[in-house]
C-alpha cells in the first residue's frame, strides 16, 4: 500500500492531542461519581466524537503507513498512562479482585467464603476491606481469574499490579486486532478502533476491570486458529472460558472447524479451567451458594433486549404459567404459596428463554464455522447475544464486541451502542451505597439503546451496498 499523505498523520496527531487533553482533565477530576458525573459524561461524549473523527481519517487513508501506526500506538499508550494512577470510582470491582487474591493466598476458598465470613476477619485492613462490594456474596469470577488474582496479590503495590496486568492484556488485544487486520489485507492502523475507543481506556486503565483478560485470551485463540494452530487455540479458548464463561459459546464453532480433532480439542478446552479449579472444588461444587448463583438469580441492571423479552412473557402470562406449572419441579415451593406472585421467580422463565436464544445464536454460528474465514463471527455472536439478552449490561460488557467490530460488515449500530453505554453510569449521580438511592431513569435506557436500534432497523430495510472496508 502507498503511504498516506503527511497531513493525514498530522491530522491524526492533532486529534490525539485533543483527546489526551480530555483524558488528562478526566484524570484530574478524581472521583467521577455524584456531582462530577455529568462533566465526566460530557468528557466521554467529546472523546467519542474525536474517536469517530480519528477512525474516519484512518479508514479514508486506506494505507499501511508507519506514521499513522506510530501516532495510533503512541497516543494509545499515552491515554492509558494518564489514567493508570487514577483510583477507580465508577466501580469498586477492582478492590474485590485484590481481596479474593488475598483470600486464596491465605489458603481459603473465595467461592465458599463470602468476604464478611468471620473466618476471614484477620485479612481485613483499612485500605482494601472498606471498598469490597457485596461482602455477603462469595466469589463470582472463574478459577483462571482466581489464580491470576492470587499471583498478582503476591506482588507489592495493592491495586497497581492488577492495573498493569490488565493494561498489558488491553494492549495485547490491540496487537492481536492489528494482526487480524493485516491477514485480511487491511491496514493495522485500524486497530485504533480498539486502542482509541473510550471504553477500553476508561474501563481498563481507569477502572481496572478484568474483562479484558478473557477477551485477550479469546482474541489469542482466534489468532492461533486462523494461523493453523488449533490445539494451541483450544488451550487459549479454554483459559478464556475458565476466566469468564461466555467464550464457551465459541467452542462449538472451533470443534465444527476441526471435527477429526474434536476429542483432543475438547480435552484441551477443559484443561486450563480444570487445573485452576482444583484448589476451589469445595466452593465450586455448590454453585447455588456462590456469587455466580446470586448473580444469576437476582441481579439486573440496564437491560435492553432482556427487558423486552421479560415484559412480553409477563404480558402474555407465560412467566406466571411457568412458575405455577414447571417451577415446583425444581424448587421447593411452600404449601399454599403461589410462586407466580414472586417477582424474582417470575424472572426465571425469561432468563431461561434468553439463555436458550443466546445458545441458539452461537450454534447457528457454529454451523457456519467450517466455511468461515475464522472464528471471529462466532466470537461476535457470543458477545452480541450476551449484550442483547443479558439481565445485566454494564458499560464494560461492550468490551466483548469492540475489538471485533473492524472485522464485521456494518458495525455502525454496535459501535454507536458501545459509545452510548457509559450513559448507564448516570445511576451513580444519586447512589450513595444504599439500595434506595439506586434509581434507573427510563431516559437513560432510551439514550443507550434507541440510537443504535434505530440505525440497525434502518440498515435492515434500506437497500444498498455495505461499506467496502468491512469484512
Amino acid at each position: 500500500m502507498s503511504p498516506a499523505p503527511p497531513r493525514a498523520a498530522l491530522a491524526l496527531a492533532a486529534l490525539a492531542l485533543l483527546s489526551q487533553a480530555l483524558w488528562a482533565s478526566l484524570a484530574l477530576t478524581g472521583d467521577l461519581r455524584h456531582g462530577a458525573l455529568p462533566g465526566a459524561l460530557a468528557h466521554l461524549g467529546a472523546l467519542a466524537a474525536l474517536y469517530l473523527l480519528a477512525l474516519a481519517l484512518v479508514l479514508r487513508a486506506r494505507t499501511d503507513d508507519r506514521r499513522l501506526l506510530a501516532v495510533v500506538w503512541g497516543a494509545a499508550l499515552l491515554f492509558r498512562l494518564t489514567l493508570l494512577p487514577v483510583e477507580p470510582s465508577l466501580s469498586t470491582d477492582a478492590w474485590r479482585y485484590v481481596w479474593e487474591g488475598r483470600v486464596s493466598l491465605a489458603g481459603h476458598d473465595p467461592y465458599a467464603l463470602a468476604p464478611d465470613a468471620p473466618l476471614l476477619e484477620d485479612l481485613r485492613d483499612d485500605r482494601v476491606w472498606p471498598q469490597v462490594n457485596h461482602p455477603e456474596v462469595p466469589a463470582i469470577y472463574g478459577p483462571v481469574l482466581q489464580a491470576l488474582f492470587a499471583l498478582l496479590a503476591l506482588l507489592p503495590g495493592g491495586l497497581w499490579p492488577f492495573k498493569l496486568a490488565f493494561v498489558a492484556a488491553d494492549l495485547g488485544v490491540g496487537l492481536l486486532l492489528a494482526r487480524a487486520l493485516r491477514r485480511r489485507g487491511r491496514p493495522p492502523a485500524l486497530a485504533l478502533a480498539w486502542l482509541w475507543h473510550p471504553l477500553p481506556v476508561l474501563e481498563v486503565a481507569g477502572q481496572a476491570h478484568l474483562e479484558v483478560v478473557p477477551i485477550a485470551l479469546l482474541l489469542l485463540a482466534l489468532d492461533l486458529e486462523a494461523t493453523g494452530r488449533a490445539r494451541a487455540a483450544a488451550l487459549s479458548l479454554g483459559a478464556a472460558i475458565g476466566a469468564k464463561y461466555l467464550p464457551v459459546l465459541v467452542a462449538p464453532a472451533l470443534l465444527a472447524r476441526h471435527p477429526r480433532r474434536a476429542p483432543t480439542l475438547l480435552l484441551l478446552l477443559a484443561l486450563p479451567g480444570a487445573a485452576c479449579a482444583l484448589p476451589y472444588l469445595g466452593g465450586l461444587l455448590r454453585p447455588a451458594d456462590t456469587g455466580l448463583g446470586a448473580y444469576a438469580a437476582t441481579w439486573r441492571f440496564n437491560d435492553g433486549g432482556f427487558l423486552l423479552l421479560s415484559s412480553a412473557l409477563e404480558a402474555t402470562g407465560l412467566s406466571q404459567a411457568f412458575c405455577r406449572l414447571a417451577l415446583p419441579a425444581f424448587v421447593d415451593v411452600p404449601a399454599g404459596v403461589d410462586p407466580a406472585l414472586d417477582a424474582t421467580w417470575r424472572l426465571i422463565a425469561p432468563k431461561l428463554v434468553a439463555g436458550a436464544l443466546i445458545a441458539a445464536l452461537a450454534l447457528r454460528q457454529a454451523l457456519r464455522a467450517p466455511a468461515a474465514r475464522d472464528l471471529s463471527g462466532a466470537a461476535f455472536a457470543a458477545g452480541a447475544g450476551f449484550l442483547l439478552l443479558s439481565p445485566v449490561v454494564h458499560p464494560w460488557y461492550a468490551l466483548w464486541v469492540v475489538p471485533l467490530l473492524p472485522l464485521r460488515r456494518s458495525p455502525g449500530p454496535w459501535l454507536l451502542f458501545s459509545l452510548c453505554l457509559p450513559l448507564a453510569y448516570a445511576v451513580l449521580v444519586t447512589y450513595d451505597g444504599t439500595p434506595a438511592t439506586w434509581t434507573e431513569e427510563p431516559w437513560v435506557r432510551l439514550a443507550v439503546y434507541l440510537p443504535a436500534a434505530a440505525w440497525a432497523a434502518t440498515l435492515s430495510v434500506v437497500p444498498g451496498p455495505r461499506p467496502d472496508y468491512q469484512v
